[in-house]
């Protein structure tokens, strides 16, 4: 459950190995204990509960895979990039960020009674230097995914946590209504320019290897996306066409109403984008490359 990746600083592996709908984290257990992202499992969240009083949690952004647990530390102090504070703070922010209401979800059998209001104690930016006495972590603002989404970087040993820029197989995700694709894009390049020794990730574990390659070839699922809605659009096509085309689920899980929403979401932002490219034109809501 627990490996070191320094002395004091820990990877919290969660329940599944981090998939969806739990997630991976780090543990800092020096001066002060900080739990980065809460989703773990009740099983895990149960044995550092026994291990002592969390002080700080830190949450990378505001999904409920990674804030769900928060509940169970009501003593901490909770930390958020500025840009996410309000759909972590809000139910209603949290609707407006995502796009998701009562009818679309979330689902309440993952998440049960759904999202929360969280009281936000310190509200992060970029370059922020976060001190906990033998360790320190710096503050990446890694927007795309959510626009507060954060990375944490220990400089010295090249040590980075880059949250859900997670190099999972299923690729880059931004299908809530604030997410944004080139600024996506534009943090994974800076992470790569970071030069990471070790890469641990929410959804994927620890990475060691061939990181900048990893992450050029995750950065490379948007061209492929982009690739394969071009292809289609060589006959018109309404978004609901496009969506039924499953370009990039695959397939629907349940709830399908759910999971068509994002679909929707990320091809519209990548018809947006190749709109302001100039790849594709939209008349009488159909779309159709040039």
């Amino acid at each position: 459950m627990f490996t070191e990746l320094l002395p004091n600083l820990y990877f919290v592996e969660g329940e599944l190995g981090g998939r969806f709908p739990y997630c991976n984290g780090l543990m800092i257990d020096a001066e002060a204990k900080v739990l980065v992202d809460t989703g773990y499992g009740h099983d895990r969240i149960e044995e550092i509960i026994r291990s002592g009083q969390v002080d700080v949690i830190i949450n990378t952004h505001y999904h409920l895979d990674h804030v769900f647990g928060n509940k169970y530390f009501p003593q901490a102090k909770i930390w958020a990039h500025t840009l996410d504070a309000p759909a972590l703070r809000s139910v209603e922010q949290f609707q407006a960020y995502t796009g998701l209401n009562e009818t679309l979800g979330p689902d309440p059998l993952l998440f049960p009674g759904g999202p929360s209001s969280y009281e936000i104690d310190e509200e992060l930016e970029d370059g922020d230097v976060l001190w906990f006495g033998s360790v320190s972590l710096q503050v990446i603002h890694t927007p795309g995914h959510t626009p507060g989404h954060i990375a944490l970087f220990e400089p010295k040993s090249g040590v980075l946590f880059s949250g859900d820029i997670d190099l999972s197989p299923f690729g880059p995700w931004y299908g809530n209504l604030r997410s944004d694709l080139e600024m996506f894009m534009e943090s994974i390049r800076r992470l790569i320019n970071l030069k990471p020794k070790v890469l641990a990730t929410s959804h994927s574990g620890i990475v060691t290897d061939n990181i900048p390659e990893r992450l050029k070839e995750y950065l490379n699922k948007f061209e492929l996306r982009e690739e394969q809605i071009l292809q289609q659009l060589g006959v018109s096509k309404t978004i609901e066409e496009l969506v039924d085309r499953r370009i990039i689920y695959h397939r629907f899980p349940e709830p399908e109403k759910l999971y068509r929403f994002f679909e929707e979401v990320m091809v519209r932002k990548h018809l947006q984008y190749l709109i302001r490219q100039g790849k594709v034109y939209e008349s009488n809501q159909r779309f159709k490359a040039f």
